[in-house]
């Protein structure tokens, strides 16, 4: 009898275990949309490519239009940066590395990784190149 009970317990406990598993952060951001994982402001730095200018601090916004499309917008009061919004396509090439490349027939590309990015940019006769971290 007692055996019984036993079993009869620890049936008990094995199914409220089960039960009380949730799965609302699986889907929080649901599989394939990196337009959620990416989108938010970012602080870093800024730095004119060739140019023996210190870095100044720069920020990012990434806007989600798509699952797998961001808008881009920095700024940098420093150097007198201020870009319009371009749409950057996300690649996933399943190595938890996102590539983002331009939609258009500006120069923009980048990465991003674990809530850090780096985005290079043309901008005038200007090449930039921006890091930082997700804020």
């Amino acid at each position: 009898m007692k055996t019984l009970k036993y079993f009869s317990m620890m049936f008990i406990m094995l199914i409220m275990g089960i039960s009380m598993v949730s799965c609302d952060k699986d889907e929080e951001n649901a599989v394939g949309d990196n337009g959620s994982l990416l989108e938010g402001d970012y602080v870093g730095t800024l730095k004119p490519m060739g140019y023996t200018d210190e870095p100044a601090r720069a920020y990012v916004t990434l806007t989600r239009r798509a699952k797998d499309v961001v808008s881009f917008s920095c700024s940098c009061e420093t150097f007198d940066v201020n870009t319009n919004p371009i749409n950057l396509a996300i690649e996933d090439k399943g190595s938890g590395l996102l590539y983002l490349t331009s939609e258009s027939t500006y120069s923009v590309q980048g990465t991003a990784n674990n809530g850090s990015i780096t985005i290079s940019f043309s901008m005038g006769d200007v090449e930039w190149f921006f890091s930082g971290m997700k804020d």
